[in-house]
């Protein structure tokens, strides 16, 4: 990538980014999030990586990792970057549930401990609703937009389902099967976790 494209790149992402750092669309949701889910990897990707939200295999850089050479070795390519469809992780909270909280501002400090209960936050990470979905989905078709990977891998039914549709491709939805729009492919595959070598036997380059 030329150098001035790459830096246009840069600029573009932080600008998203500082964005997401700032969205109020889901209140509910950014009070009890530290720091949103943002992409990470080469910003001239051949593949970017799409997760549906953070989990506690999302948040194991060796996890990642493990998943990031499994696709290197098994595709040839080096060039990857992955990012997430939900940038504020849900939590099931106690806490905030049995409290009448009107603070309008983050309830973890940058330790991680809850204004409510003066203690660690110990929500527990939940499947975002379809509502945080689409206020969201915004930030990844841009993500996509800014990047131009050439392939697009879909990790869990709902970030096919959803990005598919995005795209005007209202198909049956099959593990392991291509999607075309434009200059983009789309490849659908399961969840992260459950992910391994075989799943790309039809993946072609």
């Amino acid at each position: 990538m030329p150098n001035g494209k790459r830096e246009q790149n840069i600029r573009r992402i932080i600008e998203m980014e500082d964005r997401i750092c700032i969205c109020k669309r889901c209140l509910a949701l950014t009070q009890c999030v530290r720091k949103p889910s943002l992409g990470k990897g080469d910003l001239d990707p051949v593949i970017m990586l799409v997760f549906e939200a953070e989990s506690p295999y999302t948040a194991d850089i060796n996890k990642i990792i493990e998943l990031r050479n499994i696709i290197k070795d098994t595709t040839g390519i080096e060039k990857i970057y992955h990012t997430y469809m939900v940038r504020c992780c849900p939590k099931s909270c106690s806490t905030l549930q049995n409290t009448t909280c009107y603070l309008n501002t983050k309830l973890l400090d940058k330790e991680y401990n809850c204004a409510l209960s003066r203690s660690r936050c110990n929500g527990i990470p939940v499947r975002p609703h379809n509502e945080d979905i689409i206020s969201c989905l915004p930030f990844l078709l841009e993500e996509i937009e800014i990047l131009k990977p050439n392939y697009v891998f879909m990790f869990g039914k709902r970030v096919v389902e959803f990005l598919l549709r995005s795209y005007g491709i209202f198909d049956e939805i099959e593990v392991g099967h291509a999607y075309k729009h434009e200059d983009l492919v789309l490849f659908a595959t399961v969840e992260e976790n459950l992910f391994k070598a075989s799943d790309l036997a039809d993946f072609k380059r």
